[in-house]
């Protein structure tokens, strides 16, 4: 045996009779089976990347006033991680269970797919076999381009394009409602920040009020403009950098740990500067160049008082044109879907694909004959040429068989 050459080629020319009979064989029942495959139809739609809904806005101290309302709130502004689009939102939610379960519930899939009446008295588990069959056939992914891809897959082209249009839509309703959600919290935070704004000018315009009674109007002269000039100047930037610290703090606006602290170092130099006009000193070395020490107390005052109306009065003007804008967005929210491709009929099946079928089919077949043949060819080389080796592995197969037997009896 050892002088035969016992190559790959020999193995495949000895064995060639019976490689070809195995391989007709299994090629015959691959293609009779592939044709017994029931055709499946996937219907793809294209949304082009979506856009945030958004109207023009006011501004106040360099931002939108949105962003100035919620600030007073606590951060009620909206935003997203770092490095993620609204296509991966729209990705999430079109991959959710909710949406799922709903295009089920929807379109009869669970009725389609048999499992209502297989599963009759236990809807759960129809719900949870269609949800897997469901997401079996189905997929939405971001393209490279951010692009929204869906692609359904039933055994009936109509029904692959109404199971894609209800996908649509939900998508188009879910993003709709959220939308409406945000500008209801919005408008609700505006407006309570609008009744506290005008309680603030209520208080302040009563302060006034009740400072002229006592003081008389004071006509302001050159170092009382001035001094009014520069508060009103100084608590406009005040409110601005604070805003503005916020922003990045929670996350609306970008920014590093070194600019939050640069924002809020500049705010508190603004406001120890407020309160150095307002209280009438000008201890501690700063000057300002406007004569405190010159103007009467009572002027200090007045202007301190003018100051806030004028910045209240802005305020509570500003919200409640925020407040009419929200309003408005409330009632004119649009379909914001941008379809590029909609859900049409294929023309064609996209599985099985039976070319494909048999190609596999064959090179699997062949690589396990090779390496069947290949091993038996080395099995009989042993046998013949090593027959001491070939003892000790029969009789390690005896063994394994007398375990078997015992265990029987």
């Amino acid at each position: 045996m050892s002088n035969t050459p016992n190559n790959l080629i020999y193995i495949l020319l000895k064995n060639r009779r019976f490689i070809i009979k195995v391989l007709t064989v299994v090629m015959l029942l691959t293609v009779g089976g592939s044709y017994l495959l029931p055709n499946k139809y996937t219907v793809t739609t294209v949304i082009l990347p979506p856009e945030e809904q958004a109207s023009p806005a006011l501004s106040f101290g360099g931002l939108s006033l949105g962003e100035f309302a919620g600030f007073f709130s606590g951060g009620m502004g909206y935003s997203l991680p770092l490095m993620t689009t609204l296509a991966d939102v729209y990705s999430d939610i079109l991959n959710s269970r909710t949406l799922i379960d709903q295009v089920i519930l929807s379109t009869a899939y669970i009725d389609s797919a048999g499992f209502s009446e297989r599963y009759e008295n236990q809807p759960e588990v129809a719900m949870y076999l269609a949800r897997k069959q469901f997401r079996r056939n189905y997929s939405a992914t971001v393209t490279s381009s951010g692009f929204i891809k869906i692609n359904v897959t039933t055994g009936n082209p109509m029904y692959s394009v109404e199971v894609s249009e209800r996908v649509v839509f939900l998508l188009d309703s879910i993003n709709t409602s959220i939308t409406m959600a945000r500008y209801i919290t919005s408008r609700e935070s505006t407006e309570n920040q609008l009744s506290v704004a005008s309680a603030e000018l209520d208080n302040t315009t009563e302060k006034l009020l009740h400072f002229e009674e006592e003081y008389g109007t004071i006509m302001p002269n050159d170092e009382l403009s001035q001094v009014m000039t520069v508060l009103a100047e100084m608590k406009g930037r005040y409110i601005e950098t604070t805003m503005m610290a916020n922003a990045v703090r929670n996350g609306i606006r970008s920014g590093t740990t070194a600019q939050i602290l640069e924002l809020d170092a500049t705010a508190e130099a603004l406001r120890q500067s407020i309160d150095l006009i307002e209280n009438g000193s000008s201890s501690g070395g700063v000057d300002l160049g406007i004569g405190l020490g010159n103007l009467p107390p009572a002027m200090i005052e007045y202007a301190r008082l003018q100051t806030d109306f004028e910045m209240q009065l802005k305020m509570t003007t500003a919200f409640e044109l925020r407040v009419q804008q929200a309003l408005i967005q409330e009632s004119s929210i649009t379909s914001s879907l941008r379809i590029l491709d909609p859900p049409r009929d294929p023309g064609w099946k996209s599985k099985p694909k039976r070319l494909y079928i048999w190609i596999e089919l064959f090179l699997i077949t062949s690589v396990v004959l090779i390496a069947f043949l290949y091993s038996r060819e080395k099995w009989y080389e042993l046998k013949v040429e090593n027959p001491e080796t070939w003892n000790k592995w029969n009789n390690v197969k005896q063994d394994i068989r007398n375990d078997f037997r015992r265990k029987k009896k």
